[in-house]
């Protein structure tokens, strides 16, 4: 089913929503707004970060004090980032009430209220003070001794407590029955006075939700001043429309044209009339730091040094010489109407200006010295004219001249700093609590349409997509975006920042009619080279892999399918010999399919692995092997046959080294034997003179082993050291 845009529901729905959202701030369209703030809001700036500046503005005369009304949740970034100018005069120090703990607070004051605490409860924390109290038609003053209960008899003897209260007047000491006292004064101004501060402190703790920041400003006659703060605010959104194709018969087709709107909420609890709002593309770092708590640092109790008055001693006889042990402790930017014009600010006596800042506002009131326009905006800056195509094009029956004359945008762009900056040239109106669209770009722009097939996301059928070139001259910031094809609703794509000048690929919608395949990868590995040095044998291997892709056509036209496959920094790309373009995680190959026909498409990536193996650690089959392959250089060849050679000359040494010893160990055993023996023999026996013998034939050999043994290791060892210099050396790359 298609859906189709006809002119007379679309075309008077632009200009409606861009009136609403930005009139002029003569015009009176919105509900009434809230009581005009001392200093009402004049410019707001936007961000992507989560927070907004927002700049007030207006006019005191002398000596002036200005109260500013926050949520509490806001006091923490008033604090933090609050700047305040005054043209012709100076800032005193700002105001605001503290916010210690309520409890800590109350306690500084003589009468504890944290608590509910009954009448007599009060009187007696009271004690010692002065009271004046109302009995009936007389009037009894004297000094709180204390209150107590007493039992009072009343009609037919039946008792009844009472709380009554002891006074000690000019004629003695008496007491007043509390239920029968009309009023009781406190006659201590100070008492008095610390008693209604208290219980006013303690009704504002119920209201936590607002909080009064005073300014100061003293000065002569009449002047401007102003105060700027970042607050938290939502995010600012866009959102964009996006017209492809459309042609009439003899007619070239028309260009893609792009909408752009701006999304923004007044969620603050003032109205906005006539500010100038700038929306700011760009992630400024920001935070919050608790700065309107008080914080108080622990410090260790240290108990005062008290010295114990010494107890009278008597000095006995020396028993014993046992020792007492005794233990020691320790303690432990922009123009406000009736100000300057458009451009900068500047503080007369100081120097500072104000407003923009580095080719533009960016939104903050700047501290910087005098310079030249900043006005500059680049090709996107000023009044931008109505864009009118060529002979238009389908777009549900309503041309591409009349989409582009139906709307203008209401921002132009520049760069601040490393951001971008859209500033909406008309004032703008937005009650509190509502929110607007604003059309911020509305320009040609060139597209290409292709499709992209990637495997890996388990559909046989590839996207329809559209590569958009920004030609704008505006930082277009990433949101949705929906997609009209020749009249009729295409389908809806997300868009990331696209940089003036770069490029994004967005897909919108399945493309049946062509179908895609993988197979593989298939990997192999073969070996490559081998080189010699300095003791270490590499032997480098390539990996290789290889991916066929084969895409099927049923459609009516050639189509360009960019077919995407993971790019893997550890694989060099060897066929085709370039991608068509790679992304930080994608290689993308471009293949045309004709209509109704197959394309396919080999890609072929390899990576070398390498091993290396010490020559005097490797077994010496290894060596062999590598030593007698035919597919290595004749002098690579030759080097390490001599290597096993001589490794396995070295190598035979050490064995009859160890022959020898080990018919050492065999001899000496075989003495410890004979000895064991003689031991029990007579010596002058038979047996005991053939053991002698022995005994002397074996210390001669012995003699000759251990010689022979010491001169094969040493020949052995001078071997290693001979070859391991000979391949230290070598430097051999096959």
């Amino acid at each position: 089913m298609r859906m189709r845009l006809y002119p007379q529901l679309f075309l008077p729905l632009l200009p409606l929503v861009a009136i609403t959202a930005c009139l002029p701030a003569s015009q009176k369209v919105f509900a009434q707004a809230a009581p005009p703030s001392p200093l009402p809001v004049r410019q707001v700036t936007l961000f992507t970060s989560g927070v907004s500046y927002v700049e007030r503005g207006g006019e005191v005369e002398g000596n002036a004090t200005v109260p500013l009304t926050f949520r509490t949740a806001q006091i923490n970034d008033i604090l933090k980032s609050m700047v305040l100018l005054d043209e012709r005069g100076k800032v005193q120090p700002a105001t605001y009430a503290a916010r210690d703990p309520i409890g800590r607070t109350l306690q500084a004051f003589s009468i504890d209220v944290t608590q509910n605490m009954s009448l007599p409860e009060i009187l007696a924390q009271v004690r010692g003070a002065k009271v004046a109290i109302d009995v009936g038609e007389k009037s009894i003053t004297g000094q709180i001794i204390g209150v107590e209960t007493r039992v009072v008899a009343v009609q037919d003897n039946k008792p009844f407590v009472t709380h009554v209260l002891n006074l000690l007047t000019e004629s003695g000491i008496t007491w007043v029955r509390l239920d029968s006292a009309n009023y009781i004064r406190l006659l201590d101004e100070r008492l008095n006075r610390e008693f209604r501060e208290a219980l006013g402190l303690l009704a504002t703790g119920t209201d936590d939700q607002r909080r009064t920041v005073t300014l100061h400003f003293s000065g002569d006659g009449r002047r401007q001043v102003r105060v700027g703060y970042v607050t938290e605010s939502p995010l600012w959104k866009m959102s964009y429309r996006l017209l492809l194709g459309g042609k009439k018969a003899g007619q070239p087709a028309a260009k893609p044209y792009m909408q752009g709107w701006a999304l923004v909420e007044n969620t603050s609890d003032e109205d906005w009339n006539g500010i100038r709002l700038s929306l700011v593309s760009g992630r400024p770092i920001s935070f919050i730091q608790d700065l309107y708590q008080p914080l108080y640092l622990p410090r260790p109790v240290v108990p005062v040094d008290v010295v114990a008055s010494p107890y009278p001693q008597t000095h006995g006889g020396n028993l014993d010489e046992a020792q007492r042990r005794v233990a020691a402790y320790d303690v432990d930017n922009s123009a406000i109407p009736g100000v300057a014009t458009d451009g900068e600010t500047r503080d007369r006596k100081s120097g500072l200006a104000m407003g923009r800042g580095g080719g533009g506002r960016g939104g903050a009131m700047g501290l910087t010295g005098p310079r030249g326009d900043a006005g500059a905006a680049g090709p996107a800056a000023g009044n931008q004219p109505k864009v009118y195509g060529g002979a238009g094009g389908g777009f549900g029956g309503m041309t591409a001249d009349a989409a582009r004359a139906s709307l203008e945008a209401q921002a132009s762009g520049q760069n601040a700093g490393e951001q971008f900056e859209y500033n909406i040239k008309t004032s703008v109106n937005l009650p509190r609590q509502q929110a607007a669209m604003i059309p911020v770009v509305s320009q040609d722009i060139e597209t290409e349409k292709v499709v992209i097939y990637n495997a890996d996301t388990g559909s046989k059928f590839p996207l329809n997509a559209v590569r958009i070139k920004n030609t704008t001259g505006l930082h277009l910031k990433g949101g949705p975006i929906t997609l009209f094809d020749e009249g009729v609703y295409a389908g809806d794509a997300k868009m990331e920042d696209i940089p003036p000048g770069d490029s994004r690929l967005v897909s919108y919608a399945v493309d049946l009619t062509i179908e895609g395949e993988r197979q593989g990868p298939n990997g192999s590995q073969t070996e490559t080279s081998l080189s010699l040095k300095h003791g270490v044998l590499i032997v480098t291997r390539r990996e290789r892999q290889e991916i066929k892709y084969t895409l099927k056509s049923k459609a009516e036209r050639p189509k360009t399918v960019l077919i995407e496959q993971p790019f893997n920094s550890e694989f060099t790309l060897v066929a085709p010999a370039k991608a068509t373009e790679r992304t930080a995680n994608l290689y993308r190959f471009a293949v045309t399919v004709p209509p109704g026909k197959s394309e396919k498409l080999t890609v072929v990536t390899e990576r070398p692995i390498s091993q290396s193996i010490a020559i005097f650690d490797a077994d010496l089959n290894t060596l062999a092997y590598y030593a007698n392959r035919k597919d290595i250089s004749q002098k690579l060849r030759d080097t390490l046959q001599q290597v096993v050679q001589r490794r396995r000359a070295a190598l035979e040494l050490q064995a009859q080294a160890a022959a020898k010893d080990a018919e050492i160990a065999a001899m000496g055993t075989d003495q410890d034997r004979i000895r064991k023996n003689m031991a029990a023999l007579d010596k002058m026996s038979a047996l005991y003179k053939r053991y002698v013998t022995d005994l002397d034939r074996q210390e001669t050999r012995l003699q000759t082993l251990r010689q022979e043994a010491a001169t094969l290791r040493k020949q052995a060892f001078d071997a290693e050291r001979e070859l391991r210099t000979y391949v230290d050396s070598l430097t051999i790359t096959d």
